[in-house]
């Protein structure tokens, strides 16, 4: 709570002490002129902070400056130069990054971490162990910490109690400027903080957050994005040799919509990025139009939706920029589909996702969205699809021999081919698995196809089709991968639906 605050202060008459300054945020402080005054005792979480502020009257700035130190606060008013002094003291005036959150090494202490503090650990976490989702899940009298790497959830220690649960998911929410006072509807926001671990080591990363209402309380998934992550060279994502040089070629169209389906989490952004980087030799145009940027690719023109520039908005202005080539992110409704077709039948290359269990089910998706046939026939080059399976451990790795469920699940399939597992060891936290790599079934539109397309044939007459002219499903190409002792028969079965690999073995098996 704020007493009133003096007319004016001199910030002569106060002490600067780094440590303290440094209990907000850099970016928050430099955004809304604030610094922290004095010095603060740690040890004393019932003392007050002294803030000098250029507008101490403005009651939204003083609620979160409060929540963020959580201790009472004492109001001075500074001027914008001594503000500025100040912050350069406490920060220095090195390069200033737009960030909501600065996370740095806390040292080991025996009390019960604030609900700040497990914040604070809990982003890191999930950085730390390279997890892609950071799950918090409140049950009656428990609360879960869970991340998600390489695809499953793993359960983690964490100090927070269900008494302190809710204190957690509020400072979230500031964090994520979402209303704390709401709890009965979902909530989307976003954190943007700087993992600083030293001079050399500062890391910028985005949270997109997700709230909702849960019988014990509200449930959060926090989404980990690195917009600074390297680059997977083609080459490395897992596709075989003929593959990815039919991949390559087609991008190297003159025109044409080319398609990466699968479910959340299953590469598809890393695959259109990884293939953009590899075309953008200078000689062409590359435009994305994003929701959000996850990763930067140099020398490409990257376009952040907003609301002030909706998708559609922003994809129409950005086919009036000359573009080669356009990654327009998911194909999610008649309007952004139709965009796509029309883009892809006058010059432009356009990369775009779409939520299918398969290659061929895009052509049925496209149809749901009550585009014309004909249209798709005439833009659509091809379907990418795609998921991620566990790597086996090299270091553990071992021969198995196959259960009887899985002989009787994979019948001749298995023939010839040596099962390989991880019997787990510390290099994969005894998982048995390290790291992920690619499934991939390429389905191309040939004229045949297109006519078939044209004519309103399903998907199964489609997929015949296919099959008869030497189509790889995700099934042979995951068969092939098992037998180069890449990866295993459990994770073909965890990340390909049961009937598409019952319909491969039948299919083989004629």
């Amino acid at each position: 709570m704020s007493q009133d605050p003096e007319d004016f202060s001199e910030l002569s008459q106060h002490t600067l002490d780094r440590n303290s300054m440094q209990m907000l945020p850099e970016p928050f402080c430099r955004r809304h002129h604030v610094v922290v005054l004095g010095k603060v005792d740690p040890a004393a979480p019932n003392a007050t902070v002294t803030v000098g502020m250029l507008d101490p009257d403005n009651p939204n700035i003083l609620t979160r400056i409060g929540d963020l130190l959580e201790r009472s606060i004492r109001t001075v008013r500074l001027n914008r130069y001594e503000i500025e002094s100040a912050l350069e003291t406490g920060f220095g005036a090195g390069q200033r990054v737009t960030a909501d959150l600065v996370i740095r090494p806390r040292p080991p202490s025996r009390h019960q971490p604030t609900a700040m503090e497990l914040v604070d650990t809990i982003l890191a976490m999930g950085v730390e162990k390279k997890a892609s989702d950071i799950h918090i899940e409140s049950y009656p009298g428990d609360v879960d910490l869970r991340l998600r790497i390489d695809g499953i959830l793993h359960q983690m220690y964490t100090d927070m109690s269900p008494e302190l649960v809710s204190e957690v998911i509020n400072r979230i929410k500031i964090l994520a400027q979402l209303d704390i006072t709401e709890h009965r509807r979902p909530q989307d926001g976003r954190i943007r903080a700087v993992i600083d671990r030293g001079e050399d080591h500062r890391k910028v990363i985005d949270y997109r957050v997700s709230v909702v209402p849960s019988p014990a309380g509200e449930d959060v998934v926090i989404r980990i994005l690195d917009p600074n992550a390297g680059l997977v060279p083609v080459v490395q994502l897992g596709m075989g040799e003929d593959m990815q040089r039919i991949f390559l070629q087609l991008l190297n169209n003159p025109e044409g919509l080319v398609l990466v389906t699968g479910p959340t989490g299953s590469g598809k952004t890393t695959t259109l990025y990884s293939a953009l980087a590899q075309l953008n030799d200078g000689r062409r145009k590359i435009i994305t139009a994003e929701d959000p940027i996850e990763y930067l690719v140099p020398k490409v023109n990257q376009k952040q939706v907003s609301p002030q520039m909706p998708y559609s908005v922003l994809l129409r202005a950005l086919l009036r920029q000359d573009p080669n080539i356009l990654l327009m992110g998911e194909v999610r409704d008649l309007e952004t589909g139709s965009t796509a077709l029309n883009a892809a039948r006058t010059g432009h290359i356009v990369l775009g996702t779409l939520h299918t269990a398969d290659a061929v089910g895009a052509i049925g998706r496209l149809r749901g969205l009550e585009l014309d046939d004909t249209d798709i026939a005439d833009a659509l080059l091809a379907v990418l699809a795609q998921r991620l399976a566990r790597r086996i451990c090299e270091r553990c790795s071992e021969p198995r021999e196959p259960t009887e469920e899985q002989k009787a699940l994979l019948g001749h399939l298995l023939e010839g081919i040596q099962l390989r597992a991880g019997r787990g060891c510390e290099h994969c936290h005894h998982t048995g698995y390290r790291k992920r790599v690619g499934i991939f079934e390429l389905l191309v539109v040939d004229t045949g196809m297109q006519d078939l397309i044209v004519s309103g044939a399903h998907n199964a007459q489609i997929r015949k089709y296919a099959r008869q002219h030497f189509f790889k499903t995700m099934v042979d190409d995951a068969m092939e991968k098992i037998a180069a002792g890449l990866t295993t028969v459990d994770e073909l079965v965890r990340v390909i639906p049961y009937r598409h690999i019952i319909a491969t073995r039948d299919e083989r098996q004629r």
